[in-house]
């Protein structure tokens, strides 16, 4: 029989807030993070909007000395992980290091502090560098650093597949704790990108909404006005265990990983495949690992960033894999308020959807004036929907045609 893995921690640092309960409400209040980019000057570029983290505080136990060497995309996933840990009750229960793990999805890693360093080289020279460049900028930062703060000594890793890494990072947590390896994984995503060269570049590919004028109007994905995504930073954790460990420890089981998807287009450098194969195999993989039919989903969190290729296709893989019940199942994008947190977007969007299946509540598409009628599927509008949402689907689709897919749901009897 296979195990059985238990959500019983849930962290988030995002542009809405520095924790679930502050990014959850205003979630479901439709109310947008987006704003003018403060981390630098802008002026000079096409796009001067972002989804910036607001002021999150120190991190506890860590020492101010130590978190001035980090990049702040670690300093992300601490603070998020310092609430999943406290909730999932990991600092009042017993539980064995060498039994747990570690994996943390990021798509830019350090490159605040690479950025920084380089600025500095350039205008002073080797002995601006930091000490710390090499070790700080590293992507695997994250989980070593949250291996360390809390003495965990099980399997260890960083995942990075751009936009999907960390739906990919989940994955691989459940992988671990269905192998016997681990008997509980901490996992998520981190991202902290708002640089000039990651805005810059982005602009210069045409990627992102030119609405600097109307910062929280920016992102509307499946809308027939979207212009492109707009690029945000935070962290989403959640501590993943086997239901047997938890229920040994007394935690409380706030939702279950039920199954996952992965595929790659092997299409393009950036553009998804054209008839949405890739997604609808990992859509189709998610389904069947999970045991679960089209009529037993009852929400599908969009991956929906705003792109007008990639929501149309989108749209196309659901209806290839889901037939009928694409139009009929609420759908949400919550990047139309959080911004698109790249590595971090998946596992912010599968606490989201944790969330919402023990709250049987739906967070609005914001901005979806005129939704695209290439894009022929049930979106929640307006106002948060309150309904029955037992099992969710959630999508992340990436550069190189990454695909990871996930299904969660409520915890029995919740």
């Amino acid at each position: 029989m296979r195990t059985r893995v238990a959500v019983t921690g849930l962290g988030a640092v995002s542009p809405l807030g520095n924790s679930v309960e502050e990014t959850w409400t205003a979630l479901v209040k439709g109310r947008s993070g987006i704003g003018r980019i403060t981390r630098f000057d802008a002026s000079g570029l096409p796009c001067r909007i972002a989804g910036e983290v607001k002021q999150c505080g120190p991190v506890p136990g860590l020492r101010r000395k130590a978190s001035r060497r980090l990049d702040p995309f670690v300093l992300y996933a601490l603070a998020a992980c310092d609430e999943a840990y406290r909730q999932a009750g990991l600092d009042r229960s017993p539980w064995r290091p060498e039994r747990a793990g570690v994996v943390v999805g990021t798509s830019r890693g350090g490159i605040s502090t690479l950025e920084a360093n380089g600025a500095d080289y350039a205008e002073s020279g080797y002995r601006a560098l930091s000490p710390f460049l090499t070790v700080s900028s590293l992507i695997n930062q994250a989980p070593a650093l949250i291996c360390m703060q809390y003495g965990i000594r099980g399997p260890s890793m960083a995942v990075s597949t751009a936009c999907a890494s960390g739906a990919h990072a989940v994955a691989e947590a459940v992988r671990i704790i269905r192998s016997g390896d681990s008997d509980l994984v901490i996992t998520g995503g981190a991202e902290a990108p708002i640089t000039p060269l990651v805005i810059g570049g982005f602009s210069r590919a045409r990627a992102l909404s030119r609405r600097n004028g109307a910062p929280e109007r920016a992102c509307r994905p499946f809308d027939t006005g979207r212009d492109g995504f707009v690029v945000s930073e935070g962290a989403g954790i959640l501590v993943l265990e086997s239901f047997e460990h938890a229920k040994a420890r007394g935690a409380a089981i706030l939702g279950e990983v039920l199954g996952m998807g992965l595929s790659t287009d092997a299409h393009h450098v950036t553009a998804p495949d054209p008839g949405g194969v890739g997604m609808a195999q990992a859509i189709g993989a998610a389904l069947r690992d999970a045991g679960v039919g089209p009529d037993e989903i009852d929400l599908i969190n969009a991956h929906g960033t705003g792109t007008r290729l990639n929501d149309r296709i989108e749209a196309l893989a659901l209806q290839k894999v889901l037939g009928a019940r694409a139009s009929e199942i609420p759908v949400c994008a919550i990047k139309s308020m959080t911004g698109h947190l790249l590595g971090a977007s998946g596992a912010l969007e599968a606490i989201v959807s944790v969330r919402s299946a023990r709250e049987n509540r739906v967070p609005p598409v914001l901005n979806l004036d005129r939704p695209d009628p290439d894009c022929p599927l049930h979106f929640v509008r307006e106002e948060a929907l309150t309904a029955r949402v037992d099992t969710v689907l959630s999508a992340s689709f990436a550069f190189g045609g990454a695909n990871a897919v996930l299904v969660l749901r409520s915890a029995p009897g919740a």
